[in-house]
């Protein structure tokens, strides 16, 4: 299957991948041995492929969903959990936070590893910077960087748009292996121009299908991040000069899905003998024996139980037994889906407490882009740059598919708000809905998640305590009471 992460566990090289205390330098415990070939080289950016399955394999998927309005808690969730659904600001080291903090900046490393390596070695690896082969790995470390800083800034920082000029604080870009210890924040403004630096390079170096193996990121993958960061900015000043936030998250959503092999899956919530899952896989002598969904852009494949990478997400599974760590989801959410859609079917009612199903299986491939994701995307901007009739268009492929009604005519507003509602149960169990409503809360004001301000002190993840440094500016405390 095209555009998906293949997960190779063996490195050439002896590279620790644990990433120390201090994220702003190279960890001491980190042995490169200089590449001497293109095999080493990708070698090297197979560590960033690889680690990407601990804090997108479902963890921060799951610690976003906790931090919004689609999990009902406490109950099912740990102790740590808990502080996050109940906002809490206090400074946690070693915690569920901290590590998949971590574990988004080892990604980073990884790719500045690769970056460092085409700077400075090449002579030894014996190719010029021209090289096709080099061009798309350095794409790639370029895309895997941009990936993990965006979703480390969603989770630490607010929206572009909470200040006017952006310059409320976000998070550490971090571009080199070898920073001062001590490096502090950027602002909003200087955290997304890197991430439309690095993702627009990525984009201009990679091919529509990665020609060293087509799971791999290539340039549809780039485009969909694109239009993902411009959707986020959505409310906020233009990050680009090229157009408003809102028309550019609609025109790399549209290159995404003409680039992508991906295709819309009709069949999805079919059922049956014909009905296919987003996430995608069955379980057949310790390995998995089903391709990705058709429709996932970029994502992570699971290839056996030794190898699997999504492991958090059966923390909603309600196939093998139900307990106090089973996740239920919210009483409204689920009253809210007409019995005539057919997603209904992906949740359950057991005892009066609600469930997601859309996870019950024991192995499966991880879409983190997918092609109703980035329609949906389309949709969105599409009405909000006030082109009507094609936001009705996609959002009527999403309609129909779930056994609804199509609709026309409808006014502006109207029309963004089915786009949202159809947006929040198409990506259940996804990650996307805490960073909508914070982006969402950026043009109505007034909007609370779960009771709360959509801007208030606990929405924000706190940094990890080993980061308190001189010079370092914490989140603010105080939660959301």
């Amino acid at each position: 299957m095209k555009r998906n992460i293949k997960l190779l566990l063996g490195l050439f090289f002896s590279i620790s991948l644990f990433v120390s205390c201090d994220l702003e330098e190279l960890p001491e415990n980190v042995d490169i041995v200089g590449p001497t070939s293109l095999a080493d080289l990708e070698a090297l950016l197979n560590a960033g492929y690889n680690n990407l399955g601990w804090p997108l394999g479902g963890n921060a998927q799951l610690y976003a969903e906790i931090n919004g309005d689609n999990i009902n808690g406490p109950g099912g969730l740990n102790s740590d959990e808990t502080e996050i659904y109940n906002r809490s600001t206090s400074f946690f080291n070693n915690s569920i936070r901290d590590n998949m903090y971590r574990g988004f900046y080892r990604i980073v490393l990884d790719a500045n590893v690769v970056l460092n390596q085409i700077e400075n070695n090449l002579d030894a690896i014996g190719v010029t910077e021209t090289n096709a082969r080099i061009q798309e790995i350095k794409g790639e470390a370029l895309l895997l960087r941009a990936i993990a800083h965006f979703e480390v800034s969603r989770f630490m920082s607010h929206s572009p748009g909470f200040s006017s000029d952006n310059s409320h604080l976000g998070i550490q870009y971090i571009k080199e292996i070898n920073n001062a210890i001590g490096q502090t924040r950027g602002t909003v403004a200087e955290n997304y121009a890197d991430l439309l630096s690095d993702l627009k390079e990525a984009e201009s170096l990679l091919n529509t299908t990665n020609s060293s193996d087509q799971n791999y990121g290539d340039k549809a993958a780039a485009q969909a991040y694109l239009a993902k960061v411009f959707f986020q900015a959505g409310f906020g000043p233009d990050i680009a000069t090229e157009g408003s936030n809102y028309q550019m998250a609609y025109n790399y959503a549209d290159a995404a899905l003409m680039n992508t092999s991906a295709v819309f899956d009709v069949n999805l919530y079919q059922g049956g003998a014909t009905g296919t899952e987003r996430f995608a896989g069955n379980l057949l002598d310790n390995n998995n024996t089903e391709s990705p969904n058709v429709e996932t852009i970029f994502g992570i494949v699971s290839e056996s139980i030794a190898n699997s990478k999504g492991g958090t997400f059966q923390r909603y599974r309600t196939d093998t037994s139900i307990s106090n760590t089973t996740i239920r989801i919210m009483q409204d959410l689920y009253n809210s889906i007409p019995s005539t859609d057919k997603r209904k079917d992906l949740l359950e009612e057991i005892d009066g407490e609600y469930f997601l199903l859309k996870f019950n299986k024991g192995i499966f491939n991880v879409p983190l882009v997918h092609y109703t994701e980035i329609l949906l995307i389309r949709a969105e901007a599409a009405a909000e740059t006030n082109s009507l009739l094609l936001a009705e268009d996609d959002i009527n492929s999403i309609l129909e598919r779930a056994g609804l009604s199509t609709i026309s005519g409808l006014s502006q507003s109207q029309l963004i708000n089915l786009i949202r509602e159809q947006r929040r149960i198409e990506l259940l169990g996804e990650g996307n809905r805490v960073s909508d409503l914070k982006r969402i809360g950026i043009d109505e004001n007034s909007l609370t998640i779960r009771n709360a301000p959509w801007n208030c002190n606990g929405i924000l993840f706190q940094f990890p305590a080993t980061e308190v440094f001189t010079g370092f500016i914490q989140n603010p405390t105080g939660g959301c009471n």
